[in-house]
């Protein structure tokens, strides 16, 4: 097999509270490896941890205990190499899309079309629809190039149309830029319809339950019962 793009190495994560005695325990030991090319999704109960796990892939904090590596290479802080998109779209209200987009890269043009976003260009983030909102983000995580798209429930705010319509466009749009992706979500569905592995995690703190590859299972819909067992067990 080859070296793992991504590798956690029994990472935990506490946060201190009141003071140095008195600590939450969000992540408890979780290791696994990505390969290139994958679309992980990861799961769990509220409050598990999996937006902190995503944080620390990113640079954003780090670990209490344990190391990610990226490239071979240990992550101490955030970098260009790995895309972050949050569940806002956190644009620059004083930016028009363009520029937006343009902030992490120079394919502002590139990207306008990839995300159906032609016209729009110098539309400022006041005069655009959820929807809209959310390809600028996007966009803007993947003008780098980044190796590594994280994905912290992008399309949790939107309606259930329109979240499953840029579902669709989101795979199109890992298959087209040949980026791995890292999806953390509530959404079991979400989940299933968009990964080609499934992790689950249990309550807090946060550790792997189940590991589950999903890229030949043709059913995905007979597994949202079990995913939904391993969830609440």
């Amino acid at each position: 097999m080859p070296s793992a793009l991504l590798e956690l190495r029994q990472v935990s994560k506490r946060f201190r509270r009141d003071d140095e005695e008195n600590t939450l325990e969000a992540l408890g030991e979780v290791s696994f490896t990505v390969q290139k090319g994958e679309f992980l999704s990861i799961i769990g109960p509220s409050g598990c941890g999996k937006s902190t796990l995503l944080r620390i892939i990113a640079g954003l904090i780090t670990p209490s205990t344990g190391e990610c590596l990226h490239n071979g290479q240990l992550v101490s802080k955030p970098s260009l190499e790995r895309g972050l998109v949050f569940q806002d779209p956190r644009l620059f209200p004083w930016l028009t899309v363009r520029e937006n987009i343009g902030l992490a890269g120079n394919r502002s043009e590139e990207l306008l079309e990839t995300m159906d976003l032609q016209g729009f260009g110098d539309a400022l983030p006041h005069d655009l629809s959820g929807g809209m909102a959310s390809r600028v983000a996007l966009a803007r995580a993947l003008a780098p190039r980044p190796n590594l798209l994280l994905l912290d429930e992008p399309l949790a705010n939107l309606d259930q149309k329109l979240r499953s319509k840029l579902q669709g466009e989101l795979r199109g749009i890992w298959k087209k830029e040949g980026v791995t992706c890292i999806l953390v979500t509530h959404d079991i569905e979400e989940a299933l319809a968009l990964g080609t592995r499934l992790l689950v995690l249990s309550k807090r703190p946060g550790r792997i339950l189940r590991d589950t590859p999903l890229m030949c299972l043709e059913d995905r819909e007979a597994l949202k019962p079990q995913v939904l067992a391993w969830m609440e067990g």
